[in-house]
């Protein structure tokens, strides 16, 4: 030891055993070993860093010795205790010295923690005595080397550390010393795969939820399915936290693995103790007694941080944490794949749990290229391939990295035939995972397993509960364990759900039983195998599960045929039927969906007693049809559902159905009546009549239904009142009054409680206040409120109703003020709706709503800015023309939809006060929906770097650049009014863009596709007037519709030979400028190319030659005999240059009582401003039929012609009958309500319309498409009277219209006939002027109107073939705004 200049301790050639050293200690013994170097030494050594302790009185000779130049070399932290005499010593100075030499060599791998013990810096800089004077000795003994010490200190000088003075607790800074240590080494750190892709937001919310700075215990429950990540999360956050507590950290793997036996399950508690208290206890435990005992004698002592990695027993945990009484501080992570199992009893803390969430498109597709190629991207002949496995593997990582590492470095053929395999066979890593939890069931619960993989994921878990216990399969627990065991999740409406690679690995199992053969598959669910297993003659006792859903060609299962399948028990017959005699036939079958089936059903005797489950949907069996014999023998009947039975007109006696449960009948239009039987069904708890339009009334014997808890009567429109006799439904929890039809409650309402959503009820009943546990209280108001209604406040004592969970007083304009402070106490309340209100502020109460997660306040325009919001909110809608401010809102990290709006897009302004940053919304990851409309407020980055976003509507914004590559879930994108945007590109990973419209980008030049979609289906670029090219529409082979219009810039849009487009893609282009040719209606592509595109080197000489159908757009002004300027327009189509003449353009000015005083056309009307200016000289004037025809020539070209009209209001002269007639059938169809500026309505109603009801029969929810939703109706005489007064109106509003399939006539659907005005007139009179006969579309109003508020309003339109025995419905949500007629447009997109 003596030759090697340095003498060892044991301690450190014990450390040296282990491997080369972590820290490095220097420091002068006489000052601080006995003292604070040995406490940090040992405190060191404890957490299990090997430390080098330098013992300099002992060294002999004057050179550094070879092992303490290792020691130094292999540190990688250096810790030089400076003392009052380490300047002092040579060793100390030498050791410095190479310290920082060899610090300065490897910069950034090695590290320096100074600490100043009993001195100050200053001394240390040689600025005092106490350090400079040791230096005046050492340059008389050691000149050459003084200068290099002098460096040292003042390179590690300028370093920070911790300085301990004489009165200072050493205690405290020695854990701190620690614990940098254990940070820069990681000494207890996990491994884990450098592949990882999008865990940060992940890492921070469980660590967020951790909260280690808090003095309580807790206990957080990681659970997911196999593969999700459980691990990797857990590890990531352990290497994060674990820091914070120093030695006293533990990560314990595999916990359900090692507790197979008693041998592992000691190993782990020895490994828990040695991890916190060292070795000294870990010899004296021999079994799990032992081990629990002496664990539970140590975590109450200390502050731990432990990890219990994959448990599947709720003991485990008692055995690994004691006694359950843990010191203040300490942190538990638990994962698993059971979450019954968190439910600890007896522990002292609180109990959290985080769901693992399956990965995002985009990032699961950014991991799969990492394992496939190296690389955060895909090859370009590999990017279609890596799309479809990636869609695949459902966002599960596990799948992710086996298949990616498996393709890696493969050919195209063996990546397009694992592609192929993977939609049949899961591989097999991938399985054996998987399956872990599927073997730990029951047989009962594996049963309802494989069910639901193969059957019923997606179907209603009550439902399938029925038919489980009448199979004996005890599902209520089954449900329990498979939902506990993250096997599955119940979603909405009670919906079961089930994880794609679970499905797999169901499925999977089912083929693996029968081993190929179909005919001993348990559960077929290809529609061709199925059929192919019926159709074979041998018996299929195995058989218990079909499915046919698919097919597009009808079946039919002959008697025998269904003899043969004995022990099937679920059925789902699609367009399928049954023929034949089944009165041999046994059946077992519980479970029948069947959908479209032929109305002409044959079977005889067919009869299900086992039937538990019946859904019949889209047919057209009539009241006396033999289908519903079905039912009427299925005695054991649970679960009846009867939707879009177009042909009965009662619903079928099935009194005998003793045991029926649940019924719901929805979409039968012709139901009438429901018979008096129905009080027969003693057993119903669930009834649901919905969107039944033809019910009229209901018969008293519903009151007979005492066990009935919920009742809907949503949207059955021509319903009025409910019978008396609902007050005897004692056991009712929800009645569900959705739509305008039931205008008053029976007084008996108040012993129950109910769900009131939507209704035409005027006045809420004395007795809500009595309902304390009322749920859902949803009282927007609707067009039957009329003025004397139009004052309204919250109701008093709307506090008191503590169980509230859903308020709606959307539409009540006079609402106004603040809302109560009192509605913090609402606790349940999860959905708060005050749109279009006039609410000013929002109280911070509201941030009390801990289970809030959707507040409205669309067209609150009083508000300015909003208070703290609930973290639990996922949808937050805010539109007001009074925002000042948009607040911070990075911590609502739940939301889904984000609707932000300074109302610019309809004022033209903003009160935003500049300065506004939304950088924040970049951390709202889970974002499906964002819609900002905020003037010149500049666009953050982040907003295309949100994984979850399928809509993105952007209005207003300070936006040059949109990169998109981002957004792979992005299904719908709106921009609109965004002036500095030049270019937009649509790239290829955009694979679920459906939708694209872009609006008023002035400046935009150029929208590139950059690449081959097979998703993209509508375009609608709106009044861009420098775009000068969209380049790539060839790339688009999906698309169905494409819409320019005043692009006036367009150089070029579609060649001739761009056949990739759908030729029925249907193509509308207007005021496109010269070079792209405009359609004079609504054409497919193919008819576009062909007329239009054949000879792209003369378009305008072709055009010349060929007589197109064009449009006149009429501009009419004129003056009353008061003075005053009126103005209309009207639109009439399918004119051709012959059809048109100067006689027959003056008889079209008799629709706007007028005689026309001069008239001009040209091609791009910008306004009228001048038009009542007679020495205007706009334009070309029309006279004569010459003029006429020259005008008609250059309206073909272009497909259109506007037309300036002056004139004067002629009261006197007298409408012919023809005009009267078309007049009174424009004027019937409903007119808009529009409301003024006080809140009152413009209300006529027609000659038919019952002015005693509440509002009309059938309001917006069958409503043609377009209406407002506050339309009403007026007559003919009405239209003239209010000519005569030059007061405004408007005829028919913006409206959709729909004639032989094209779109730009009115019409409505009867009896499979479309019967349009045009079509009625002509029926009528053929000798009419051609142009009266095209009016499609007019307006008359005066030049001052009111302004008005913006409404959000929603359109239901429904269009019913009765010859078909088909229903179209659409629903669509729109932000109109009611200004006056001459500012709006008829534009649908």
């Amino acid at each position: 030891m003596a030759n090697s200049g340095v003498v060892m301790t044991t301690d450190n050639a014990a450390q040296a055993l282990g491997g080369e050293y972590q820290v490095f200690l220097s420091f002068r013994g006489p000052d601080t070993r006995h003292g604070f170097t040995d406490f940090l030494y040992n405190d060191l050594v404890d957490v299990g860093v090997r430390v080098f302790r330098d013992e300099d009185e002992l060294r002999i000779g004057e050179v550094i010795g070879e092992n303490l130049l290792c020691a130094i070399n292999s540190s990688k932290i250096y810790i030089p205790i400076f003392s009052k005499t380490y300047a002092s010593s040579k060793w100390c100075l030498r050791e410095l010295a190479h310290i920082v030499d060899n610090v300065s060599k490897l910069d950034g791998e090695k590290s320096i923690l100074p600490i100043f013990f009993n001195v100050e810096p200053e001394d240390v800089k040689l600025k005092t005595p106490l350090y400079n004077n040791a230096f005046l000795e050492h340059e008389k003994r050691f000149p050459e080397e003084v200068a290099a010490w002098k460096k040292a200190l003042a390179r590690v000088d300028e370093i920070k550390g911790w300085n301990v003075k004489k009165d200072e607790s050493q205690v405290k800074i020695v854990k701190s010393v620690v614990e940098k240590v254990l940070e820069m080494l990681e000494i207890k750190h996990k491994s884990v795969t450098e592949l990882l892709v999008g865990v940060d937001d992940r890492i921070k919310e469980l660590t967020n939820l951790l909260c280690v700075n808090h003095d309580d215990v807790q206990l957080v429950g990681i659970y997911g399915m196999g593969g999700i990540g459980k691990t990797t999360l857990a590890k990531l956050v352990f290497n994060q936290l674990s820091s914070h507590f120093g030695k006293c950290c533990s990560f314990l793997e595999n916990v359900r693995e090692n507790s197979l036996t008693e041998k592992g399950f000691v190993h782990l508690q020895k490994k828990l103790l040695f991890d916190i208290v060292g070795s000294g206890f870990v010899e004296k435990i021999k079994d799990i007694e032992k081990g629990m005992r002496s664990i539970g004698r140590t975590l109450p002592t200390k502050k731990v941080f432990l990890v219990l990695d994959d448990v599947d027993n709720k003991e485990h945990i008692k055995k690994l944490i004691g006694n359950f009484s843990l010191h203040s501080g300490s942190r538990i992570i638990v994962t698993t794949r059971n979450t019954t199992i968190l439910q600890v009893e007896g522990f002292k803390g609180e109990i959290r749990e985080y769901e693992m969430r399956k990965m995002d498109y985009g990032h699961a597709f950014q991991l799969f290229c990492r394992h496939a190629f190296g690389a955060d991207f895909a090859w370009d002949d590999f990017k279609r391939l890596s799309s479809d496995i990636v869609s695949h593997m459902g966002g599960l990582p596990l799948a992710i990295e086996v298949v990616g590492s498996l393709l890696k470095g493969k050919d195209k053929a063996f990546w397009k035939e694992t592609s192929y395999r993977l939609r049949e066979v899961p591989e097999k890593e991938i399985l054996e995972k998987l399956r872990i939890s599927y073997d730990n069931l029951d047989k009962y619960q594996q049963q309802i397993f494989l069910d639901i993989a193969c059957f019923f994921s997606h179907e209603k878990k009550t439902d399938a509960i029925y038919m489980w216990a009448d199979c004996q399969l005890y599902p209520q627990r089954g449900i329990d364990v498979l939902t506990s065991r993250c096997l599955i999740k119940i979603g909405h409406n009670d919906m079961i759900q089930m994880h794609d690679q679970l499905i797999d690995m169901g499925r999977q199992i089912v083929r693996e039983e029968s081993s190929g053969d179909l005919g001993r598959q348990s559960r077929l669910w290809i529609a061709k195998e199925a059929l192919e297993i019926i159709k074979t003659e041998e018996r299929k006792d195995k058989v218990l599960a079909l499915d046919l859903n698919g097919l597009d060609y009808p079946i039919v299962i002959a008697n025998d045929e269904f003899e043969r399948l004995r022990n099937l028990r679920s059925l789902k017959l699609g367009i399928g039927t049954f023929v034949g005699d089944f009165a041999k036939c046994h059946s077992k079958l519980r479970w029948i969906s069947w959908h479209s089936p032929h109305p002409n059903f044959k079977a005889n005797n067919l009869y299900l007693d086992h039937l538990v489950v019946f859904k019949l949907d889209l047919n057209g069996f009539k009241d006396d049809s033999k289908a519903w014999d079905l039912i009427k023998g299925a005695r054991n009947l649970k679960v009846l559902s009867l939707t879009r039975c177009y042909a009965i007109t009662t619903i079928p006696d099935f009194s005998k159905c003793l045991g029926l449960e649940r019924l719901t009948v929805a979409h039968c239009y012709n139901l009438k009546r429901i018979k008096s039987f129905i009080g027969d069904l003693q057993s119903l708890i669930e009834l649901e009549v919905e969107w039944c339009t033809g019910l009229v009334d209901l018969p008293k014997e519903v009151g007979a239904l005492v066990k009935l808890k919920r009742f809907s009567l949503c949207r059955c429109l021509r319903l009025r009142e409910l019978p008396d006799s609902v007050g005897n439904l004692t056991s009712l929890t929800e009645l569900d009054l959705t739509g305008k039809g039931i205008a008053k409650l029976p007084n008996s309402i108040g012993k129950f409680f109910f769900l009131l959503t939507d209704t035409g009820i005027r006045k809420l009943p004395n007795t809500i206040r009595k309902l304390k546990s009322l749920c859902v209280l949803n009282f927007p108001r609707g067009p039957c409120f009329h003025r004397k209604h139009h004052v309204w406040q919250l109701p008093s004592g709307i506090s008191m109703l503590v169980d509230l969970i859903d308020l709606n007083f959307g539409g009540h304009y006079k609402l106004e003020g603040e809302i109560p402070v009192e509605i913090g106490e609402l606790s349940h309340l999860r959905s708060l709706d005050l749109s279009c209100s006039r609410i000013s502020k929002i109280p911070e109460t509201i941030n009390k709503l801990h289970h809030l997660d959707t507040l409205n306040l669309v067209g609150c325009d009083g508000i300015q800015m909003l208070p703290e919001l609930p973290t639990s909110l996922v949808c937050l809608q805010l539109l007001s023309a009074s925002l000042l401010l948009v607040l911070n809102l990075s911590n609502l990290t739940n939301l889904i939809t984000l609707q932000l709006s300074d109302c610019s897009k309809l004022t033209g302004k903003s009160k935003i006060i500049t300065g506004c940053n939304l950088r924040w919304i970049g951390r709202l990851s889970r974002l499906k929906f964002l819609d900002l409309n905020l003037l010149n407020v500049p666009a953050p980055p982040e907003l295309t770097s949100l994984p979850h976003l399928e809509r993105l509507c952007l209005s207003h914004l300070n936006l040059q650049t949109l990169p998109l590559d981002g957004l792979p879930q992005l299904g719908f994108l709106h921009v609109h009014g965004c002036k500095l945007l030049q270019r937009l590109s649509i790239p290829l990973e955009l694979k679920k863009l459906e939708s694209m419209h872009v609006s008023d980008c002035l400046d935009l030049v150029e929208i590139k596709y950059l690449g081959l979609s097979e998703s993209l289906k509508s375009i609608v670029v709106f009044g861009c007037k420098s775009l000068r090219r969209i380049s790539g529409l060839s790339y688009l082979t999906k698309l169905e519709r494409l819409k320019i219009t005043r692009c006036m810039s367009l150089i070029k849009l579609i060649d001739a030979s761009c056949t990739n487009t759908l030729d029925d893609c249907i193509v509308e282009i207007e005021e496109c400028g010269d070079l792209v040719p405009s359609t004079p209606y609504e054409m497919s592509m193919k008819c576009y190319r062909e007329e239009f595109l054949q000879d792209t080197s003369d378009i305008e000489s072709k055009s010349d030659k060929m007589e197109h159908p064009f449009t006149i757009k009429f501009r009419f002004g004129s003056k009353s005999s008061d003075g005053s300027p009126q103005w209309g327009e009207t639109e009439m189509k399918n004119f051709t240059p012959d059809s048109v003449t100067y006689e027959g353009l003056i008889a079209c000015m008799k629709i706007f009582h007028c005689r026309v005083k001069r008239m001009w056309y040209e091609t791009c009307w910008e306004g009228h401003e001048d038009i009542f200016c007679e020495e205007s000289n706009k334009g070309i004037e029309i006279k004569s039929d010459e003029q006429v025809k020259e005008m008609a020539q250059l309206a073909s070209k272009r497909g259109f012609i506007i037309l300036d009209v002056l004139g004067a209001v002629d009261r006197t002269e007298a409408y012919d009958d023809d005009t009267i007639s078309t007049l009174r059938e424009v004027w019937t169809i409903k007119t808009d309500v529009c409301p003024n500026e006080d809140g009152a309505e413009w209300d006529v109603s027609g000659p038919e319309e019952d002015l005693d009801s509440s509002g009309p029969e059938e309001d917006l929810d069958s409503a043609s498409e377009g209406e407002s939703q506050t339309d009403s109706t007026s007559s003919i005489d009405d239209f003239e009277s209010e000519l005569g007064n030059a007061e405004y109106f408007e005829a028919t509003g913006n409206r959709r219209q729909m004639t032989d399939g094209k779109v730009g006539h009115h019409g409505t659907v009867d009896e499979g006939e479309t019967a349009s005005i045009e079509n009625r007139k002509e029926k009528r009179d053929e000798t009419v002027e051609p142009a009266v006969q095209n009016v499609v579309q007019s307006t008359y109003q005066q030049c001052e109107v009111d302004e008005h508020h913006e409404m959000p309003c929603k359109a239901t339109t429904e269009v019913e073939d009765q010859m078909e025995t088909a229903s179209v419905k659409t629903d669509r949500t729109a932000e109109t705004d009611r200004v006056p007629a001459k500012k709006r447009k008829r534009e649908w997109d």
